[in-house]
Order: structure tokens, then sequence, then C-alpha cells
């Protein structure tokens, strides 16, 4: 008798979890629970889903916000392009489906930063520096990131500009 009541209360949880007016209809015919308490997990169970979904939104966007913020720091930017970059700060942050960071540098680089981006760095127009990679998904990633990340990368320098640009995103 007790196996039956026991494997009801399992029955009785799982269907509060997933669904819970399954909760009213086999406690309806169990009477397992008083009739106040069938309520109040009635009226929780919807609540507590918005609330698990909003947490796991929230959760997720800030990990994703974090991991982002990854790729602005300046030992992962010289992994990923060969370049070692002089100092700078981050002075904005947009996000859409990928993130875009204005970044500064703290002195205006020198002539041997520009030759290096030269070596490194695509040039389409004179003075006009663009570097992108693309990783995950079967594409190997550069030295110290994750091949299982599907990141989009990609920096734009213009030389004599004190700012420059990053876009990371996944595809």
């Amino acid at each position: 008798m007790r196996k039956h009541v026991l494997i009801k209360a399992i029955a009785l949880l799982l269907s509060w979890f997933t669904f819970s007016p399954l909760l009213l209809i086999l406690d309806g015919r169990w009477k397992l629970l008083p009739k106040w308490l069938r309520v109040v997990l009635f009226v929780l169970s919807p609540m507590m889903l918005i609330i698990v979904v909003v947490l796991a939104l929230i959760v997720q966007a800030d990990y994703s916000y974090y991991s982002r913020r990854h790729f602005v720091k300046s030992d992962v930017i010289e992994n990923i392009t060969g370049v070692s970059f002089p100092k700078y700060t981050v002075v904005e942050r947009r996000s859409t489906w990928c993130d875009y960071f204005m970044l500064e540098f703290e002195r205006m680089p020198d002539e041997a930063f520009y030759k290096e981006l030269d070596e490194h760095f695509d040039c389409f127009e004179p003075g006009k520096y663009s570097y992108s990679a693309i990783w995950g998904n079967g594409m190997e990633a550069p030295k110290g990131e994750s091949a299982k990340d599907d990141i989009s990368f990609s920096i734009d320098i213009e030389r004599g500009s004190k700012s420059f640009h990053i876009r990371v995103g996944e595809w």
C-alpha cells in the first residue's frame, strides 16, 4: 500500500513540474493532498516555470556578455592575431546579434606597431587595417581558444586614429 502512495507522490511531483493541470486531475482522483495545497501548487507551478525561464535567459545573457568580453583582453587579442597591442581601454560596448566594442589606445601607436599590422592584417585601403577570423564548427581555433565555440572575430584599425573596433559574434 505504501509503495503505491510513494509512486503516486512521485507522479504528482512530476506532473507539478511539467504540466500543472495534470496535478489537479491526478490528485482529484487520488486525494493525497489537501484542496488548498492543490490550489497553491497549481498557482505556483506556472509562476515557477516563468521565473525559471526568465532566470535562465538572464544567466545566458550574462554568460554571453562575459564570454564575449573575454575577447577584448590584450593577451587574447595577441594570441588570435599574432600582434602585440599597445595599452588600450574599452570605451563603448554595443550588442545586437554580435558584440561591438570600441577601444581606445592610451597613447598613439608607434611605427613598429603598424609594421606588425602590415604582416598580420589585411590592408584594403592605405592606412586601414582589418583582421577577421572564424572558428568552431569544425574549423580550427586560434591558440588558446576553444574550438567548441562558434566565433566570428574581427578588428578594424585606422592608422593615425586613437580608437579601433572589435566585433565578436557567434555564428
